[in-house]
């Protein structure tokens, strides 16, 4: 079963989805994209931006800031260079690091715009911050910002940098450059993983099985589907497949496993997909038997830089979710038409296939193509790529500009969170997870509820942290453990959903995140341990203080009086946590997570427990920071 249906490329949904949100940052008249927020941070002799090299750095955000009540704020600018901020056309801060004075302003929208003039020397960074009568100083969330006009400067760049990593994305350097880097998944092992007739239906026609695919089709006309069946020959050759066993215990545990691992946020039941996402309904008729639970086990062996990521299952569960997956066919394996090995092994090397894809001892025979620099248009004589007319546009725009972009890891972050889906899991922005999106589509496949405690009502609800405070609130050398799947124990032992691994792309996610906030991706040295706060950390801690241990566990000590939901270990929180975010969490955990039941034992600057540094909520949280320190320590 194929179906052929066109999906938005990545490439472009970024801008879709940001076309509301945030604010146009344009640098001088070279460059402009969206911003979720107003930060930026640019290392010394590094580009701002795609289409900007080094040099003289001039940025300025413009667009609306929403408000949902009246407010009288105070707004401040942090950073170096000069910066200034008007709102409604009034200037309330004059340079960095003077606030202005408090403004009231009503609800509704208003006009705001930050210009910047990064320094001659240095790193260049900026945030910008406001403070309420019922909040303290804080970054301003994205969720406040937004746009309602575009500008020609802002949809140019956007069809440049959509073009080039559409270029990208689809190899043509691969062919049209002078010597190809294979980026497509391997070929090693792929008769031991792939059934033939697949592979055979597959290099036909990719589009009809994947919307969207980076895969061209190479072949035309009358013998197009015999010399696929002479490479599915060559690469697979027929051999008797051992047909599965029905597992009915393996598929009712798969389903439970697909869904307290929120696959339905990348993945659709049914062959088809949509809505982005990949159908994994005939995903049988693709694998070798037990060939796709080891596919689960390691999704990056054969492509480092696959956008599936490593779920760390054990044998048992990646063969549970084999069983169930294997149970969504309907569909018996594609027939395969009779090949020639010998002549598919020919095709194979003439026809560009390992100009992308690895294979040991075979190397491409495809004589060398047009320089990419010459071609000026996005028809490829070669291959079939089933582009959209913008995307065709796109492509040619950038193959015609003399501009050619630069790696911005603030921009990358950026691509890679719509690329990778992190919004399958998280809600980010105001915006819901997929994962909850799609719930109903999946509520046949929840596993029964745990037994309700008398004692602890509440203790099996499990929350996903939103992705609002990404780039601040993890320090950036555990938030590339964290991305790269080296943290061990989890962090929330009882949440069933786990953090997936993208290895290939931890370390530059995470130093993207963080200038994307206005952060150095540099580890931040912590403050030198104070013996007197640790101590009053720990007391405060403690039963005769905030009686943190309820709900948290302390190291090897597991909390004691768990009654709506329980927290994460204290034993990582000072080595995972800024302690930036960390004063904004204890001030008021319900602004940076709505939904949460952390409570928050702060009013107006002061807590009941006035015995320590007279009740100064401040000092009582910079306390409990060093206690925690000291316990990663």
């Amino acid at each position: 079963m194929k179906f052929l249906l066109r999906a938005a490329p990545l490439t472009l949904c970024l801008q879709t989805a940001l076309a509301e949100g945030g604010l146009i940052l344009q640098f001088g008249d070279t460059d402009a994209r969206i911003a979720d927020q107003v930060a930026l941070f640019v290392p010394e002799g590094r580009p701002a931006s795609s289409f900007t090299g080094p040099g003289e750095l001039k940025a300025d955000w413009q667009g609306t800031l929403n408000l949902e009540a009246r407010s009288r704020l105070i707004f401040s600018l942090e950073g170096t260079g000069q910066a200034t901020l008007a709102v409604d056309g009034e200037t309330l801060c004059a340079e960095i690091g003077t606030p202005s004075e408090r403004k009231r302003l009503s609800s509704g929208k208003h006009d705001i715009t930050i210009k910047y003039r990064g320094p001659e020397k240095g790193v260049a960074r900026l945030r910008l911050f406001w403070e309420g009568r019922d909040f303290g100083r804080e970054p301003i969330p994205a969720s406040a910002f937004s746009h309602e006009t575009t500008t020609a400067l802002l949809d140019k760049n956007v069809q440049l940098q959509t073009g080039h990593r559409l270029i990208k994305t689809h190899g043509c350097q691969n062919c049209h450059a002078d010597k190809s880097k294979p980026q497509a998944p391997s070929l090693e092992d792929i008769g031991k993983r792939l059934e033939p007739s697949w592979l055979a239906d597959w290099i036909a026609n990719p589009a009809e099985y994947r919307p969207g695919t980076h895969m061209p089709r190479l072949f035309s006309g009358k013998d197009a589907g015999q010399k696929a069946a002479d490479i599915a020959h060559f690469l697979a050759p027929p051999q008797k497949n051992v047909s599965a066993e029905v597992d009915t215990k393996g598929i009712l545990n798969g389903g439970h496993i697909f869904h307290q691992q929120g696959c339905i946020g990348c993945h659709t039941l049914d062959a088809k997909g949509r809505e982005g996402r990949i159908g994994l309904g005939e995903v049988a008729t693709k694998y070798r038997t037990s060939a796709l639970a080891g596919y689960l086990l390691n999704p990056g062996k054969y492509h480092a830089d696959t956008r599936m990521p490593d779920f760390d299952f054990t044998d048992k569960e990646a063969g549970a979710l084999e069983s169930f997956l294997r149970s969504l066919s309907k569909t018996k394996l594609p027939q395969l038409n009779q090949g020639d090995a010998k002549r598919g092994g020919l095709l194979l090397k003439q026809s560009g296939c390992l100009n992308c894809h690895a294979a040991s001892d075979t190397e491409t025979e495809l004589p060398p193509l047009d320089n990419l620099a010459d071609i000026k248009s996005a028809n490829c004589k070669k291959a079939a790529y089933l582009l959209s007319d913008t995307e065709q546009q796109a492509i040619t725009a950038a193959l015609r500009s003399p501009r050619k972009p630069y790696q911005v890891p603030a921009e990358f972050a950026q691509q890679q969170l719509v690329a990778l889906r992190c919004a399958a899991c998280h809600d980010r922005n105001g915006q819901q997870s997929y994962r909850k999106q799609f719930q109903q589509e999946i509520t046949h496949l929840k596993p029964p509820a745990p037994p309700v405690d008398d004692e602890k009502p509440g203790a099996h609800k499990r929350l996903i942290p939103p992705l609002d405070h990404l780039g601040f609130k993890l320090r950036p050398e555990w938030r590339a453990r964290l991305l790269a799947g080296e943290i061990r124990p989890k962090t929330r032992h009882w949440l069933k959903a786990r953090m997936p691994a993208f290895a290939s792309r931890a370390a530059n996610l995470s130093i993207g995140f963080s200038h994307a906030t206005g952060l150095s991706h540099q580890p931040a040295k912590p403050p030198a341990p104070d013996p007197q706060k640790i101590k009053t950390g720990e007391t405060l801690t403690g039963i005769t203080g905030f009686s943190c241990g309820a709900c948290h566990a302390l190291g090897e000590k597991p909390a004691f009086a768990v009654f709506e939901g329980e927290g994460p270990n204290f034993r990582d929180s000072g080595t995972r946590l800024r302690s930036e975010y960390f004063h904004l969490w204890m001030a008021s955990p319900i602004r940076q997570w709505p939904g949460t039941i952390m409570p928050a034992y702060a009013s107006e600057g002061k807590t009941a427990l006035t015995q320590h540094y007279e009740g100064d909520a401040m000092k009582q949280f910079e306390a409990i920071y060093h206690y925690l320190i000291s316990l990663g320590q």
